[in-house]
């Protein structure tokens, strides 16, 4: 079982935090000698500490930048459409 020290920097991975979390799109931006500090894309960014020796539940598998961008622009594509419909509702 991988842990998030084995993960390296500025790569882009989908992985499952533990069994009942979803499968999230994430990237190492820092390293600690203890921890990693982690960003979560989808739906949106969120920053998180995770130690270093804890396990990944499942590394599901690394993702190229070009991969992880069009993931990302569905989501904003999905926000933009949402707030269409909000704008439309109001009026």
């Amino acid at each position: 079982m991988a842990s998030f020290g084995e993960l390296q920097l500025n790569t882009y991975y989908l992985i499952q935090v533990d069994a009942e979390s979803d499968i999230e799109l994430v990237s190492v931006i820092l390293q600690t000698k203890e921890t990693v500090l982690l960003r979560s894309y989808l739906p949106q960014a969120e920053d998180f500490f995770k130690f270093r020796d804890e396990p990944i539940y499942k590394l599901v598998e690394e993702v190229d930048e070009e991969t992880a961008q069009m993931l990302e622009s569905v989501y904003q594509q999905q926000t933009v459409e949402t707030e269409e419909v909000f704008e439309e509702e109001e009026e």
